[in-house]
């Protein structure tokens, strides 16, 4: 596979996989679905919720033929990680994390 072809979900060059007007997702990775949610923590247990099934299955099936799939948490439709979020000056979603919730009253500009 051409490396400039590949999806990046992290790093300077990382690509939109979900929509820019859900604050919170969940993408399916294998069957390209997207869930809505309203928060991070809805997010985060509904892709903890399809990660163990989806190692519960692969466990019940270990053949090279089973679908590999994975929940990966979007946020305004770019995958999420706390560490990701603060490295590109995002609100991570932690009500608790000072360094994204000095500035949550002002509105991000759009696409951000």
């Amino acid at each position: 596979m051409n490396t400039s072809t590949r999806t990046r979900l992290f790093g300077p060059d990382r690509q939109r996989v979900g929509y820019a007007e859900q604050e919170w997702a969940v993408w399916i990775l294998g069957i390209d679905d997207i869930h809505p949610h309203d928060s991070l923590a809805e997010a985060l247990e509904d892709a903890a919720a399809h990660n163990a099934c989806f190692a519960d299955l692969r466990l019940q099936d270990p053949s090279q033929y089973t679908p590999v799939l994975h929940a990966v948490v979007l946020h305004h439709g770019y995958a999420w990680n706390r560490a990701v979020e603060h490295q590109h000056s995002t609100d991570c979603g932690h009500p608790d994390c000072i360094p994204c919730s000095f500035d949550r009253a002002v509105p991000k500009a759009a696409g951000q």
